[in-house]
């Protein structure tokens, strides 16, 4: 404090002298000033704050979702996503283009990512996140699918519980589009969905339990806590446990108050070429082969069937 005075007075003095302009005076003033080091080391420590978007988005495609079936979810996410918030659109595959993020064009924050790699496990959503995460801007982050569409209001019950303390929430169940209900089938019925009709939309899917599952592939986190349990687990990446390995850790790192699994209008999951809940028989090897890493993580058969055994968590009342 002393010091920043001192120097101020100098630099006041200095100037003078510089501006006198007589055959000495840069000499002088040279002589008067303080240093630079000096100037840098005692300056005023009130920087002000660096302006980051309040929210971060990760949105994740990859290549086995056809474009109309992104396109659909992309569209159902921009009217609900705050045009202050960071968007990142995570190309898996690297069959998009940053037009994709057109919906997007107002939001102050935007950017499209893609990873092309002939690694398969560099093709997952494990690697994808664990990849992406740590560099997102926002305290707090939400995951996106675009293998889904979301029902307005999403995005305000995410928010409602992150603002009341929540460290982790996520859709407490989803509608998976029986096999017809693909792409252009939503397109079809878009007004259907744009304005939610649950009693047409729920007999062509079957409900899947986020919560009952531990499945929670949609999820807000505080970047607090994915630092704390140290993100997804790389030795689960593939088609797997990846998503209720990462649950149980949340439920063993969080206070049960911190954690909302909520009753909102559930999202669709379309039916595309990548649907791993229909187990198509060339894709067999693929779900066996994640099984098996899933085994091998909980150290054998007996264990991996024990886990099975109680796996499903008894239903409760949506937050």
């Amino acid at each position: 404090m002393i010091v920043r005075a001192v120097n101020f007075l100098r630099c006041r003095l200095a100037l003078w002298v510089e501006e006198r302009k007589f055959s000495k005076s840069l000499f002088l003033a040279k002589l008067l000033s303080p240093g630079p080091d000096s100037l840098i080391r005692h300056r005023r420590r009130h920087p002000p704050p660096l302006i980051l978007p309040p929210r971060s988005h990760l949105i994740y495609h990859q290549a086995s979702v056809d474009a109309l079936c992104a396109r659909n979810s992309l569209e159902s996410l921009a009217g609900q996503i705050p045009v202050e918030d960071e968007v990142v659109l995570l190309d898996v595959g690297g069959t998009m283009s940053p037009e994709a993020l057109a919906p997007f064009a107002q939001h102050a924050w935007r950017s499209y990512v893609a990873c092309a790699t002939p690694h398969p496990e560099q093709r997952s959503y494990t690697y994808g996140l664990n990849a992406v995460v740590p560099g997102l801007k926002a305290p707090a982050f939400f995951v996106w699918r675009t293998d889904y569409v979301y029902p307005r209001g999403m995005m305000a019950d995410y928010r409602r519980h992150l603002e009341q303390g929540a460290w982790f929430a996520a859709p407490y169940a989803v509608f998976v589009g029986k096999p017809h209900v693909d792409s252009a089938f939503v397109r079809d019925h878009w007004d259907r969905f744009a304005n939610y009709d649950r009693a047409f939309w729920e007999p062509l899917s079957y409900v899947a339990s986020l919560y009952e599952t531990q499945d929670p592939a949609l999820f807000a986190m505080t970047r607090k806590l994915w630092d704390r349990i140290g993100g997804l687990n790389h030795e689960l990446w593939g088609y797997g446990f990846q998503f209720a390995e990462l649950a149980i850790r949340v439920r063993n790192r969080c206070p049960a108050r911190r954690i909302a699994y909520f009753g909102t209008p559930p999202p669709l999951h379309q039916s595309h070429e990548g649907s791993m809940m229909y187990q198509p028989a060339d894709r067999q090897q693929e779900v066996q082969a994640g099984i098996q890493r899933f085994r091998n993580f909980l150290g054998g058969e007996a264990a991996y069937r024990m886990f099975r055994l109680n796996d499903r968590l008894p239903p409760r009342p949506p937050a």
